[in-house]
């Protein structure tokens, strides 16, 4: 067995696919998994297809390549790059836009490759992330349904992003009304009607999402088990999908506080130590090239992290509530920004079990 590693609990990550399907299917609304949060790591993607997954969304061309053979649609989450447009038409059946200029890459990319490539019309609803602003989206659609290598395949927006706005129903309803405005002025169908990220999961979860959202993406709400607007555990969903390990590679008594002339330490930063006086320390064998330290806890009770650097994590052991030794593998719970971390690190070992 190889540390630090990132375990993954298949059949907890299969029960939450399940479960969010069930959830999206009677409420009537499509959903595209999001993947980018784990790389599109394939055993995951294996699993979550094996629960009955067909749509996939990620942000990263390079992982719909490790996609390809996996479900019946796949959708670029993040606004396109002009200089990947090709790209995006051969790996991607859908795409969220906010640039004309881009738009006319994209259909020119299409007309190419003898195809159709599907759009969706990002609207600005307050995060500031990506998006036309309101008042130019019917416009826009006109102008989109121009353009022959494009179908305009419906409108959507974010939120709980960039400014941390939360989707709520008076500005999805703003988002359904641009949407009927547009069917109107151009007698059209628009088959999607993507109402945001993980952050609206609360409205569907208590049924208060309106009719009309047809679409959600969702990544970080099925593989930790809570909405990411006010952090509720969704239903019966499994919140421990993923454990973070560590082998211990020092155990001893230390001062708590540095001695000598101090510094800035390995990342420029100045630190001050509160002095517990001497402590039994711990080293594992984790640090800042793997993930971000501050966002994982012990699952052992008693222990407080200390800090770390580039390859070291240093734990006070003192009070913890079992004994720690050299070579004892120590686990961590994690959020969704260290497990994208540690998907990322060449030095993480993933395991699913």
């Amino acid at each position: 067995m190889k540390y630090p590693q990132l375990q993954i609990d298949r059949q907890k990550l299969i029960y939450n696919t399940k479960r969010i399907l069930e959830m999206t299917d009677k409420a009537h609304v499509n959903c595209h998994i999001v993947t980018k949060g784990f790389c599109a790591y394939r055993p995951m993607v294996d699993a979550m297809v094996e629960a009955g997954a067909r749509f996939f969304a990620d942000s990263r061309l390079d992982n719909f390549v490790k996609l390809e053979g996996y479900g019946s649609a796949y959708l670029l989450l993040r606004i396109p790059m002009i200089t990947e447009a090709t790209d995006v038409v051969r790996y991607c059946d859908l795409s969220l836009n906010s640039e004309y200029k881009t738009l006319c890459a994209l259909s020119d990319a299409a007309l190419a490759a003898n195809r159709r490539h599907g759009v969706i019309l990002m609207v600005e609803l307050g995060d500031l992330r990506e998006g036309f602003m309101p008042d130019e989206v019917v416009e826009m659609a006109g102008e989109t349904l121009k353009l022959r290598g494009l179908y305009l395949a419906g409108l959507g927006t974010n939120f709980n992003c960039y400014g941390g706005v939360i989707g709520d129903e008076e500005k999805l309803n703003t988002l359904i009304n641009l949407v009927n405005q547009v069917k109107e002025k151009y007698d059209i169908h628009l088959p999607i009607v993507s109402g945001g990220n993980s952050g609206i999961v609360y409205l569907l979860d208590e049924k208060r999402l309106p009719e009309g959202i047809n679409h959600i993406r969702i990544g970080e709400a099925l593989l930790f088990g809570r909405e990411t607007s006010y952090g509720r555990r969704i239903s019966d969903l499994y919140t421990d999908i993923f454990t973070l390990k560590a082998e211990v590679i020092e155990c001893r008594r230390k001062p708590s506080v540095p001695y000598g002339e101090i510094g800035p330490n390995a990342f420029g930063e100045t630190v001050t130590f509160d002095d517990y006086g001497v402590i039994r320390r711990a080293i594992v064998a984790l640090g800042r090239h793997d993930v971000d330290i501050r966002n994982i806890t012990p699952k052992i009770s008693g222990i407080r992290i200390l800090g770390s650097s580039s390859d070291h994590m240093l734990l006070d052991i003192t009070k913890a509530v079992t004994d720690i030794e050299v070579g004892d593998i120590m686990e961590f719970e994690v959020n969704y920004g260290t497990m994208y971390q540690a998907m990322l690190s060449s030095y993480v070992h993933k395991r699913m079990v």
